[in-house]
């Protein structure tokens, strides 16, 4: 996929993950999204360890999520028009939010992977989804814990208290939060769905 968008610098991938997601980032000028993913992957290499799962695929998973960094947001519309997506009302008018989709296809298209796992995981990191699995979920949080801004995020506390109860508190918590103080620029239908599926499974 990256090589129809000419201003994309494609090094030679050399099959690590994170060394290959390491050196395309810096290669197109990412370097803050590069300590954004490296961080996103530790955070959740411990969430695994706290939860049983593979840590592996989640540290995985944190390295790919935001690789479409390198393209520009106009353009992942564009690509998402041309290929006949469903697009949410809230991608149209905030273009980069397809970025989680967007991430998905170059980690299975440039970076040969084909674990669902993590391909599910990176399509709805930002948003969540009905039904999310455990390691949607863990992606998920981890991305908000260790997010791209400076300090620890207002909703830290509430965010790690809750993960100590389950993925699902978590994520909630955190979904909840971003709405009653008005730091979601506009529900996305995933999100909704999200929100809905998870206090179906609290209750």
């Amino acid at each position: 996929m990256l090589t129809d968008f000419s201003y994309v610098t494609i090094p030679n991938l050399s099959g690590d993950c994170k060394m290959d997601v390491e050196t395309l980032l810096l290669s197109n000028n990412k370097r803050k999204t590069f300590e954004h993913v490296k961080a996103v992957a530790e955070a959740n290499v411990k969430i695994a360890g706290q939860y049983g799962l593979d840590k592996d695929i989640c540290e995985v998973c944190g390295y790919l999520h935001d690789i479409s960094s390198v393209l520009a947001p106009d353009d992942m519309l564009t690509y998402a028009v041309k290929n006949g997506w469903y697009i949410d009302e809230a991608e149209t008018k905030y273009p980069f939010l397809l970025h989680q989709r967007i991430s998905k296809i170059i980690a299975n298209q440039d970076f040969c992977i084909d674990d669902e796992r993590i391909l599910s995981a990176v399509e709805c990191h930002s948003t969540l989804k009905a039904n999310p699995s455990a390691c949607d979920m863990a992606l998920f949080v981890s991305d908000k814990l260790a997010w791209d801004q400076e300090g620890l995020p207002p909703f830290y506390a509430v965010v790690s208290e809750a993960l100590k109860q389950s993925l699902e508190a978590a994520s909630l918590a955190y979904m909840d939060f971003i709405v009653e103080n008005k730091m979601i620029l506009l529900p996305h239908k995933w999100f909704e769905a999200g929100v809905r599926s998870l206090r179906r499974t609290l209750v």
